[in-house]
């Protein structure tokens, strides 16, 4: 894990985390400061909690141990300036609104990005590449994520089904060969429908993969593979699916070039064809 940012992370996966964890989360987000020169039985004693406790958040967050989260407690600490979300005001002016924009944008990508970890992302990327097709699902801003990971493969050259229709997907699911992905779309990681196709992935045999907001969910623990996206404490206009949304984007971007990167030629081939296809179509 990139160090940083772990203040963010910690609030985000506040909702996800055991009562023993929160209770740990609590005091470290209300005294940063003073956990950075305590120990774990300390850290402990302050948050009426216990030494596991302690080290099972630290493991929630993504971290070795204890150690690992006073060095990323410091790095927070140490930046001079760190963006936030934000959301709207009444009557809000719309220079106002761009700087809140770009900020939110900027925090999302930022706490994604120390979200991803590299070897899982490289895992998937081969576990793609070897796959005779791959199925994305995911329900209101989720499926234009699901949309957008059927057009990126597709222009590799891949068998790729991203069908709103619950029904028809699971058709073609059930008939899919053997070493096929199923990757389910759901920020919030409850979503009924995702839930519902991942447990029928799994009793089909296809590789399952999770594409949600960081923290321990019943869809993460269900799939084989997790990819994590910031999980921004989205307000109530700005929970419309926009730091959410970006935030998966930039997730599947960056599988993408790591994919594409497996067999560069091969990619730059495959793109110049469906290029040349779609020229075509215009007359060019």
């Amino acid at each position: 894990m990139s160090i940083g940012e772990i203040v963010s992370r910690i609030e985000s996966a506040m909702p996800k985390l055991t009562q023993a964890e929160q209770k740990v989360a609590s005091f470290v987000l209300s005294s940063p400061n003073e956990v950075m020169f305590m120990s774990v039985q300390e850290l402990a004693a302050q948050s009426n909690s216990s030494s596991a406790s302690v080290v099972r958040f630290c493991r929630s967050m993504g971290l070795k141990g204890f150690p690992e989260l006073k060095v990323a407690l410091s790095a927070d600490l140490a930046q001079e300036q760190k963006m936030g979300y934000y959301d709207l005001n009444k009557n809000e002016n719309a220079s106002d609104l761009v700087d809140k924009m770009l900020s939110n944008a900027i925090q999302s990508l930022r706490d994604s990005a120390n979200q991803i970890d590299a070897n899982m992302i490289e895992q998937i990327a081969n576990i793609l590449y070897n796959a005779p097709v791959i199925f994305a699902y995911g329900v209101g801003a989720s499926a234009l994520v699901a949309e957008d990971i059927s057009q990126k493969w597709l222009r590799l050259g891949k068998t790729v089904y991203a069908m709103s229709d619950l029904h028809v997907l699971a058709m073609t699911m059930a008939n899919a060969p053997k070493g096929s992905v199923f990757i389910g779309i759901s920020y919030s990681a409850n979503t009924k429908e995702v839930m519902q196709l991942t447990k029928f992935a799994k009793k089909n045999r296809l590789i399952t993969i999770s594409l949600t907001g960081f923290g321990r969910s019943k869809l993460s623990e269900m799939s084989d593979f997790n990819l994590f996206t910031s999980q921004a404490p989205e307000a109530i206009v700005r929970s419309a699916a926009t730091s959410s949304k970006l935030s998966q984007f930039f997730i599947i971007d960056v599988l993408y070039y790591v994919y594409a990167s497996i067999n560069i030629e091969s990619s730059k081939d495959k793109i110049k064809i469906t290029r040349h296809a779609i020229n075509e179509l215009h007359g060019v």
